[in-house]
């Protein structure tokens, strides 16, 4: 009676507690081993300001792939933006124009993300795999293969401390926060949901799928950019290939946090533990001076028994977002 007790309990452990208890653990475990770890200019300086790059990029992924999709340009898109705005910055000789520039270039880049998918039908998958291909390439072109270094606007997101804390940090929150509310209670973040277990019927029910997926790989183009204005502040330069591996690493962590790869769920706050949890990953592995391949190694082990403990614990999530989103298309109908 008592294991079977026991297993009730876990049985009803919400994903996002499971994750919370994962970073809690690892956290405890690497900070045991070397309590360097817990000083607070690495947990501040190093932990987490070398995660909002990738946690940035990875909160409109995650809208993405809730409605199915993918984006694997991101890290693309993140260099060609920060080079464009680089390279105008310093022929202008205006950091408000390189400013300008990168952020239009990522708006440019996920609205012709969203042409291909929406308007040509290609699949997500294969357009924003060529697409990748294309941003690195065009960048390549523009600096013709040389470092692009960093101007005023990238300098000051990059390198600005509030007190003790990088104020990349503090716009991290400001944005995760926003996706969060965006999500959970607006009803572009409902119709998410509905493209991503039924796209057809959510079309019916009067939502304009297309708009919806515009804007997403718009969001999704814009925070790449951020991110890229971030990274060339703090590392004062970039290259045409520095985004090459950053797109799984994005990928790897929308996953991580639950978000069905199939689509139809996930959540934004559970994306945000994910962050936490590849930071102290990588940064917990790396104070322990654990060699590279093995850092490597042990993130895939996480991430598979991730994806477990999303089988066994949330294997009704999917039957529960149609019964809430069947009530929304009746009343479309009617």
């Amino acid at each position: 009676m008592r294991k079977k007790s026991l297993f009730g309990h876990l049985k009803h452990i919400s994903f996002n507690k499971a994750l919370i208890l994962l970073f809690i653990l690892l956290f405890i475990i690497i900070a045991s081993i070397n309590s360097n770890f817990l000083y607070p200019d690495y947990l501040i300086g190093v932990m987490l300001r070398n995660m909002i790059e990738i946690g940035l990029m990875a909160l409109p992924l995650t809208l993405i792939i809730i409605t199915g999709g993918i984006d694997l340009s991101i890290g693309s898109t993140l260099v060609l933006s920060a080079m464009g705005g680089g390279l105008v910055a310093a022929n202008t000789g205006s950091s408000i124009l390189g400013l300008a520039a990168t952020m239009g270039i990522g708006l440019g880049c996920g609205l012709f993300n969203g042409l291909l998918i929406t308007r040509f039908r290609i699949s997500p998958l294969i357009a924003t795999l060529a697409t990748m291909y294309l941003f690195m390439g065009i960048a390549r072109g523009l600096s013709h293969g040389d470092s692009v270094y960093t101007f005023a606007s990238s300098t000051f997101l990059g390198n600005t401390q509030i007190g003790p804390i990088p104020l990349q940090i503090f716009i991290y929150i400001l944005i995760a926060v926003l996706f969060h509310l965006l999500q959970a209670r607006t009803t572009l973040g409902r119709s998410l949901y509905g493209i991503g277990l039924n796209e057809n019927a959510t079309r019916y029910s009067g939502i304009n799928t297309t708009r919806v997926k515009y804007i997403i790989y718009a969001m999704s183009g814009l925070m790449s950019a951020l991110a890229g204005l971030i990274w060339l502040g703090r590392f004062t330069s970039i290259k045409y290939d520095a985004g090459t591996s950053l797109g799984m690493k994005v990928v790897t962590i929308v996953v991580l946090g639950g978000t069905s790869i199939l689509g139809g769920s996930g959540q934004i706050r559970s994306t945000v533990i994910a962050s936490l949890i590849i930071a102290v990953l990588n940064s917990g592995l790396t104070v322990l001076n654990i060699p590279i391949d093995m850092q490597i190694i042990v993130q895939g082990g996480v991430l598979i028994l991730s994806l477990v403990a999303y089988s066994l614990l949330n294997q009704r999530v999917r039957q529960k977002l149609i019964i809430k989103l069947a009530p929304v298309a009746d009343n479309s109908e009617k």
